[in-house]
């Protein structure tokens, strides 16, 4: 065999340990492998079986990160929750407050007008349209009584004593010179066909029975200046009881305190005046 001299020798142990092999003191690599791999493993055919499997090993150390999927998008609706613009905060305040401001300005507003006259009002029309030809335009008297200053509310000072007159007009109250009214009125009461020996028609016949409330109420409070307490109005400014109960029926027709018809058949009250402590209040 011939003898490898020693600096070759050196230069194979120095390669070998460069490329992470050992440096073994055998003659070539093959010989190096050989040798450590008995005392390493106890069988030379272990060695070799194991040197395959690093390889695989080293190449997935060495190959890249696989990268990660994107994400998918965002629903529209999150989308647009998120880049939508925000409430500022000095707004806050503003916006819990519009609740009881708006109770406030619908509290203040008045009613909408639905086109129809007040009781008032409609009694205005119907005065002028079937009373002012006798007793006037403003209640100063013609071919009919006085009934401005004062006259109709000391005749009468109880409103459903004018409500039966009116009603019954001069023949239904009773033949010629029978009195009516207040018995205490000063100066004494109005007889029927004493003023210039006209007759007073009978409205019940062509008046309804709110109609009739609201000309009777018109010639007291727009002629005669009398004045009518609030809570003996309702919403609608029709007039009320002084219990507060109503005096028109679903119907439109006169009824008690009780809800009994005002009128009898023969247009008669079912209930008496009070001439001392009007019931009605307005005189």
């Amino acid at each position: 065999m011939t003898e490898v001299p020693e600096h070759l020798l050196k230069r194979s142990r120095d390669r070998r340990a460069a490329l992470g092999l050992g440096g073994g003191d055998g003659g070539d690599a093959g010989g190096g492998a050989a040798a450590e791999a008995p005392a390493a493993g106890g069988e030379p055919g272990a060695a070799v079986e194991a040197a395959p499997t690093a390889a695989p090993a080293a190449t997935a150390a060495a190959a890249p990160p696989a990268e990660p999927e994107p994400a998918a998008p965002p629903p529209p609706y999150v989308e647009a929750a998120l880049t939508r613009k925000k409430i500022p905060i000095w707004a806050m305040p503003v916006l819990a407050f519009l609740p009881v401001w708006a109770i406030i300005f619908l509290g203040g507003l008045s009613p909408a007008d639905t086109g129809e006259p007040t009781q008032l009002e409609l009694g205005q029309e119907i005065y002028t349209a079937q009373c002012a030809s006798c007793h006037g335009g403003n209640g100063g008297g013609g071919v009919g009584r006085p009934l401005s200053n004062g006259d109709v509310l000391a005749t009468f000072p109880d409103l459903i004593g004018q409500l039966e007159f009116v009603h019954q007009g001069s023949a239904g109250t009773g033949p010629e010179g029978t009195p009516y009214g207040d018995p205490n009125r000063e100066g004494g009461q109005h007889a029927t066909l004493s003023y210039n020996g006209n007759q007073m028609p009978a409205f019940g016949e062509t008046l309804t029975g709110a109609e009739l409330l609201a000309v009777v109420r018109w010639e007291r409070e727009g002629i005669g200046g009398a004045e009518i307490a609030p809570e003996q109005l309702d919403a609608d400014e029709n007039m009320l009881w002084p219990d507060g109960s109503p005096m028109l029926d679903s119907t439109g027709q006169l009824i008690t305190p009780d809800g009994e018809p005002l009128f009898n058949e023969d247009g008669t009250l079912t209930i008496e005046p009070n001439w001392t402590d009007p019931v009605a209040g307005s005189g």
